[in-house]
């Protein structure tokens, strides 16, 4: 008995070190029992193919991914659609055949695109030519040609003046036609607001002397000697239309007489020819308007033929056909002297063309020996350049040399030497002691 007593107890011992009996739960699972057991072949084969079958769908789904080409050829397509539509067939022929992809973007993109360029590229180009002197604009007009012909925006005049800071010529130049733009829009809202022809008179001169006359101190800028509905009109307008802040010293700078004068051609106010005294609370009278003119784009007239003779004559002479370009030197003077005539009557003796053209003229003479003639254009053409421009511009610094070139023909050796002086102060002042000029 005793000893099948504890044979019996080894059995029970053995089966609760193998079993554990939990009271409500039952016998505990094998697999968790024993957790890290190897898996069976089988389970083995079916790990592979779920890892196989993992792998293809991560790869299909990979390849899945550049399914996203057809709709950015959609959207090309789109806008080239878009294009075709906006644009003439000629020009959208062009723009494909450039094979610059300009014709895959949209409307909004190339905006985008060419607003980057005019304010980066096409702006200090600009302002890189006017310090070349490849450019040199005299006055509000030329300056205005420049900025039409290179697809610019009058509106930006500011920019143009932040952009030069070491051209104090094309800073002066901006101003003024800023300054010219603002007071045209007061002209011209006088002119409208009129109702009696017999009254225009009057007023106009009354805006006149208000826009460019010294006002009396208890209406006056405390800082300087204008008007102060003026200032501030001036203020917010240049504010406003050309981001820019127009300061006393920029007011302070200004030529009266350069203002009047793009005024009158802005607005067409034909003047009497009498020197105003701009000092005065009232340099304009009723006696001073003459009439008003209709102002219209006009063609600018030039002779070709007179430069391209002359560029004959060059070679002619170069070459040493001295007859030759003695005769082709007189076709090209008689051509010019036709063309100064035509711009003297069309276009006015203080435009542009004109003062070029005496400038051309004075040249040309030289060359043919006809020096006192020349010096007589040529200082006619420096004294418009003084009206105009002022005695601060590369172009009047380049009259000077020619003055003195001339004045140097004539034996007047002093007298070259001191225009010589001038021209080089004028330079070194606007250009800087490093340029070529």
């Amino acid at each position: 008995k005793k000893q099948v007593g504890e044979n019996d107890k080894k059995q029970i011992t053995t089966k609760t070190k193998s079993e554990i009996r939990v009271e409500g739960l039952g016998k505990p699972l094998k697999i968790l029992k024993n957790p890290k057991k190897k898996p069976d072949s089988d389970e083995e084969k079916t790990l592979t193919i779920d890892r196989k079958s993992s792998d293809e769908m991560h790869e299909k789904q990979n390849t899945k991914l550049p399914i996203k080409e057809p709709k950015v050829e959609s959207k090309e397509t789109e806008n080239s659609c878009k294009l075709k539509d906006l644009l003439t067939e000629p020009v959208y022929t062009r723009l494909l055949e450039s094979n610059t992809g300009l014709h895959l973007k949209s409307p909004q993109e190339l905006t985008e695109m060419a607003m980057r360029y005019y304010d980066e590229v096409a702006l200090p180009k600009l302002v890189s030519d006017f310090g070349s002197l490849e450019l040199s604009p005299v006055d509000g007009r030329t300056l205005t040609d420049f900025m039409h012909t290179r697809g610019l925006r009058i509106r930006s005049l500011g920019q143009v003046v932040k952009l030069s800071e070491k051209l104090s010529h094309v800073q002066s130049l901006c101003i003024h036609e800023m300054i010219v733009r603002a007071f045209k829009h007061v002209v011209r809202a006088v002119i409208a607001s009129v109702s009696d022809t017999g009254d225009l008179s009057i007023l106009m001169a009354a805006t006149l002397n208000m826009l460019l006359g010294l006002p009396d101190s208890d209406v006056s800028h405390s800082a300087i000697r204008v008007h102060f509905l003026v200032w501030r009109w001036l203020e917010v307008f240049l504010r406003k239309r050309y981001n820019w802040e127009l300061t006393i010293s920029n007011y302070n700078d200004i030529r009266k007489y350069a203002i009047l004068r793009g005024l009158c051609h802005k607005v067409g106010i034909e003047l009497a020819p009498r020197d105003f005294d701009m000092d005065s609370n009232f340099p304009f009278d009723k006696s001073d308007i003459i009439s008003l003119v209709p102002v219209h784009k006009q063609v600018a007239c030039s002779s070709a033929d007179a430069r391209q003779l002359l560029e004959s004559s060059k070679m002619a002479l170069d070459k040493g056909k001295l007859e030759d370009a003695v005769n082709y030197g007189t076709k090209a003077t008689t051509y010019q002297q036709k063309a100064l005539d035509i711009n003297e009557r069309e276009l006015g003796l203080d435009h542009p063309d004109t003062m070029k053209s005496y400038g051309d003229l004075a040249v040309f003479y030289y060359r043919l020996q006809h020096t006192e003639l020349a010096l007589k254009y040529v200082k006619r053409a420096l004294y418009l350049l003084h009206l105009t421009c002022g005695p601060s511009h590369p172009n009047t610094a380049a009259t000077y040399i020619n003055v003195a070139m001339m004045e140097e023909g004539l034996g007047n050796i002093h007298v070259a030497l001191r225009y010589l002086h001038k021209a080089l102060k004028c330079n070194q002042k606007l250009l800087g002691p490093d340029h070529i000029q």
